[in-house]
């Protein structure tokens, strides 16, 4: 079976992003000597998920940044510009779980944004949740959490960084 995994930053208090979309304020890789667990985390997953704003964010930082990983795009839009490891799924989350499952696939990264990951929680498809914790409050902005459903999770790890970053880890409570 597969798992889906959330594995994103988000402010103090719960955004991914500012309002208009703008992730300005995270740290950038390029000032960190610490990969905060990144490669044994990238190492350890099949593929990933994402939403067309987040796809369309990831080709502006350069050249494609998962190589060797399909990375499905759930989109209603005609997006053109497509590395090769890229698959578009319309038809939302239905459509993704219909090509997923048709693969061997052990561990999902779901990395953004807010709306297609909540619509995964609310389904209970979501096993781990990996949240970064950056030390910056951005008192609004596009949520984590949208709509979603109360959920009780397990705490199975937190690690600290001298930076302020810390990262939760939990994993869904099976009840």
């Amino acid at each position: 079976m597969v798992e889906f995994i959330i594995y994103i930053a988000t402010s103090i208090d719960g955004y991914i992003a500012r309002s208009d979309g703008s992730i300005d304020w995270l740290p950038s890789p390029e000032d960190n000597e610490e990969d905060f667990g990144y490669n044994k985390f990238y190492d350890s997953i099949d593929a990933l998920i994402m939403g067309a704003t987040t796809y369309k964010q990831v080709l502006g930082f350069g050249d494609w940044p998962y190589p060797g990983k399909i990375s499905y795009v759930v989109t209603n839009r005609n997006l053109s510009t497509k590395p090769t490891d890229v698959l578009f799924i319309k038809g939302g989350v239905e459509e993704v779980l219909k090509n997923v499952k048709e693969k061997d696939y052990k561990r999902i990264w779901l990395m953004g944004g807010g709306s297609l990951i909540s619509s995964f929680i609310n389904r209970g498809l979501v096993n781990e949740y990996i949240i970064t914790l950056i030390p910056t409050i951005l008192g609004s902005g596009i949520s984590l959490y949208q709509s979603v459903t109360e959920l009780k999770l397990d705490l199975v790890d937190t690690k600290s960084y001298p930076s302020g970053i810390v990262e939760l880890h939990y994993k869904k409570t099976w009840a």
